[in-house]
């Protein structure tokens, strides 16, 4: 009886050895909202006493990390996958000028765009406006900040605290 068992529990474990492998090797299995800054941080060498700041939905996610005198930073964008996948894939990230001087826009074709500072410019307010629907989005201007918006936001318009607008330096990236 126990030599018929013996078989049966190989190809059991068999079968799940290679079920694993093949869930591996088609990288379906991404990075959980929880962990996203834990994994970005990791990979990319970030220093663990810079802050970050962060906007995350079902499509994206965008994170600023700098240091304490906010003269450096870097930044790292995940994207979730059509079809069969779960959590989010690191897309693109390290470091980016305008991030420090201005805003940059990073824009993916079908996911969304994600906004990302330092706010040397203090921009207080991000007007998104799509067919006359007006979207607006309150920043602190002493702080850097993360934004995502989705792709058919509309027009984006920035502000500081005396209204003046603010350049948003767009890069298109297509997925």
């Amino acid at each position: 009886m126990r030599a018929e068992k013996v078989p049966v529990l190989l190809g059991i474990v068999m079968i799940i050895l290679l079920a694993f492998l093949i869930v591996w090797q088609a990288d379906i299995l991404g990075v959980s909202a929880s962990r996203l800054e834990q994994d970005a941080r990791e990979n990319q060498d970030i220093e663990s006493d810079w802050e970050m700041a962060q906007d995350v939905n079902e499509e994206m996610c965008a994170m600023i990390f700098y240091d304490e005198e906010k003269e450096e930073c870097a930044y790292s964008i995940y994207l979730s996958r059509e079809g069969v996948s779960f959590g989010y894939f690191y897309r693109q990230g390290g470091s980016d000028p305008y991030m420090a001087d201005s805003v940059k826009g990073v824009v993916f074709e079908d996911k969304g765009i994600a906004l990302l500072s330092l706010n040397q410019d203090g921009v207080c307010k991000i007007v998104a406006d799509s067919s006359g629907s007006e979207k607006v989005i309150t920043v602190d201007p002493e702080e850097p900040f993360a934004v995502v918006l989705p792709v058919d936001c509309g027009a984006i318009t920035m502000y500081d605290a005396q209204e003046n607008i603010v350049t948003l330096y767009d890069t298109y990236t297509g997925i």
